[in-house]
């Protein structure tokens, strides 16, 4: 009997020292085969055979864990999870996937003219415009598309357009010929002031489109520098850049001139009249008295 407990109590100290008895599982399972899980954001798998295992890391509290399952064509399965399995145990999660219905679709006729151009739709390209001027667009996804067509010579033709479910929607487009062109100007320093054929245009750098063919003479002023000239020609559907270096104005600033100051001379001492008389007559009188001696 005493070696009958004694073999159990190893046997479970043996099954609580292995490792594998020690972690548990969820077993994520989803009927949609190659579907993606996702746990806390984080890539785990793939659903492999119906089911995916992910190892769990092990507590005895609530656990918060943010279960997705993803795959194109389908609903997006989510979930928390707050129960963590047991050492040795998975924790069973089923996720079931609905299919999307199939995005509904029309088909886009255009009659441009002239040919030649490009068309794009949400600005992905949809290939060149033939000669015959016909463009048809299969398979748009239904709703509002933004549609531009380009061509060299000619103003670039942008429209939304709602593409009719199972539809064909048919639109007609005339080009515009391109008969101005444009400046790109800019200087250093910038925030000059630009001025086409003496008329202030804008600031540096700026963009002046709608331009007439020719030539055209560009001047920048800027508080503090001279000004810039130039001359340019205007060409039909394109920008020709400009740039200027404005120079710093220099002012020259007299230099100071040393003066030494000339020494003032010191005025001799001079008699006064008053001592000069009260001399003579104090010699009159001796002479006087010397006589009647």
């Amino acid at each position: 009997m005493f070696l009958l407990a004694g073999l159990f109590m190893l046997s479970c100290a043996a099954v609580a020292d292995d490792p594998l008895n020690m972690t548990g599982y969820y077993e994520i399972r989803s009927n949609v085969e190659n579907a993606s899980v996702y746990f806390n954001g984080e890539f785990v798998g793939n659903i492999e055979k119906g089911s995916l295992l992910v190892q769990a890391e092990m507590s005895n509290r609530p656990v918060n864990h943010q279960l997705m399952i993803h795959a194109p064509g389908y609903t997006t399965y989510n979930e928390t999870i707050v129960q963590a399995p047991k050492p040795g145990k998975s924790n069973v999660i089923r996720g079931t996937l609905t299919a999307l219905p199939p995005p509904k679709t029309g088909t886009l006729s255009l009659a441009i003219s002239p040919p030649g151009g490009e068309v794009f739709v949400d600005e992905v390209s949809y290939g060149i415009v033939e000669q015959s001027g016909i463009h048809v667009l299969r398979d748009i996804g239904a709703g509002y598309r933004s549609i531009e067509i380009t061509l060299p010579g000619y103003k670039d033709w942008f429209e939304r357009v709602y593409v009719e479910p199972n539809m064909n929607t048919k639109i007609r487009v005339t080009l515009t010929p391109v008969t101005t062109g444009s400046l790109l100007v800019s200087s250093e320093p910038s925030s000059a002031n630009v001025l086409i054929n003496g008329a202030i245009v804008g600031v540096t750098p700026v963009t002046i489109p709608d331009l007439p063919p020719g030539p055209v003479k560009v001047t920048l002023t800027l508080h503090g520098y001279q000004d810039w000239n130039g001359e340019t020609h205007v060409m039909v559907g394109e920008t020709i850049p400009i740039f200027g270096t404005l120079t710093p104005i220099v002012v020259n600033t007299p230099e100071p001139v040393n003066v030494t100051p000339e020494e003032t001379p010191t005025p001799e001492p001079t008699q006064s009249p008053v001592f000069t008389g009260t001399i003579a007559g104090a010699l009159a009188i001796m002479i006087i008295c010397g006589k009647k001696r």
